[in-house]
């Protein structure tokens, strides 16, 4: 039988995808899944990434990740394309409680919390966990993205 450990509060937020073409990949999204609406697209020098987030017609958030600036954290995953489906995101209380839930569960952090643009200048920070999935965790409960409703044209 499988023991399962308390965790704190933990509330989904995305998935996140590493994109070398950050429009195009939005474009070719929306127009093969059941994407009703996007955020507007944040260039973070900080993180060292530019993403935008798309919603489906269930909810489901997916965000789109593109390298920005020379020393981005994921310009080689995205110029090998491997690896791509990168993160599983979650907004919590206590950024430090869910990154000692996480350590307690041999999670390593990738670096430091960092200020995010995308999250209203919230904390995030990113943990890889030992069966090689990376987990960001976002101190920011109550967040909700902004999003406007995508109108498609037919061609």
């Amino acid at each position: 039988m499988m023991t399962i450990a308390s965790s704190p509060d933990m509330i989904f937020d995305h998935a996140g995808f590493i994109v070398r073409d950050l429009p195009k990949v939005a474009t070719s999204i929306v127009k093969s899944l059941p994407i009703t609406a996007k955020t507007k697209r944040f260039d973070d020098a900080v993180l060292g990434v530019s993403v935008q987030f798309l919603r489906d017609a269930k909810g489901i958030v997916l965000e789109l990740v593109a390298p920005y600036g020379e020393n981005s954290p994921v310009a080689k995953i995205a110029a090998s394309r491997v690896g791509t489906i990168n993160q599983l995101a979650y907004r919590v209380v206590d950024l430090e409680a869910g990154a000692a839930h996480l350590r307690s569960n041999r999670a390593v952090p990738t670096g430091a919390p960092k200020p995010s643009i995308a999250f209203g200048g919230a904390l995030v920070q990113f943990f890889y966990l030992p069966d090689h999935f990376i987990i960001e965790l976002i101190e920011a409960p109550d967040f909700t993205h902004s999003f406007e409703e995508i109108r498609l044209l037919a061609d």
